[in-house]
C-alpha cells in the first residue's frame, strides 16, 4: 500500500466530505436529505433519512438526523420538519418510521423531550418508532 495521510477533518474539508458522503449513500441507494428555509430564505438546518425495510412491517423510512441551528431551535421547525418527515413516509408507502437518539438524560434532555411529545414508542429511548394512527396523526400539518 502506498503511503496514507489520515488527519482529523476541518471546517475546510465540508465540501469534500459532503461529496464523499454523497458518492456512499448513492452507490447503496440511501440518499434522501432536504434543508430548511424559513422565509427569509437563509437556511437553518437538515434532515437525513433512508429507506429500508423491516422484517415485522416491511417497508420503513429511518430518519438519521434532524439538525436546526441553536439559534433556531425552541420556534417550531424541529416540529414542522419531523411531521414533514412523517408525511414523506406515508407518501413513499413506509409503514413505520424510525430514529435513534441517545439516552444521555444529562445533556440530551431537550431532545428526549422533542421525541417524546410525537408518543414514539420504547421504554429506554434508544430506537423509536411511529407507526400506524400515531404515524398518521403525526404527518398531519
Amino acid at each position: 500500500m502506498d503511503d496514507i495521510n489520515i488527519r482529523a477533518a476541518t471546517v475546510e474539508d465540508s465540501d469534500i466530505l459532503f461529496g464523499l458522503l454523497k458518492d456512499m449513500r448513492e452507490g447503496e441507494g440511501r440518499l434522501e436529505a432536504f434543508v430548511v428555509t424559513p422565509e427569509d430564505n437563509e437556511p437553518i438546518g437538515f434532515a437525513t433519512y433512508f429507506f429500508g425495510y423491516n422484517g415485522d412491517c416491511g417497508r420503513i423510512l429511518y430518519l438519521e438526523d434532524i439538525y436546526i441551528k441553536p439559534e433556531h431551535r425552541s420556534k417550531g421547525y424541529g416540529t414542522t420538519v419531523f411531521k414533514y418527515v412523517a408525511k414523506v413516509t406515508l407518501e413513499r408507502s413506509a409503514r413505520r418510521m424510525e430514529w435513534c437518539i441517545m439516552n444521555y438524560p444529562s445533556w440530551n434532555s431537550k431532545t428526549i423531550e422533542f421525541y417524546k411529545k410525537f408518543n414514539s414508542i420504547d421504554d429506554n429511548l434508544k430506537q423509536l418508532y411511529l407507526h400506524g394512527d400515531v404515524l398518521k396523526k403525526c404527518a398531519q400539518f
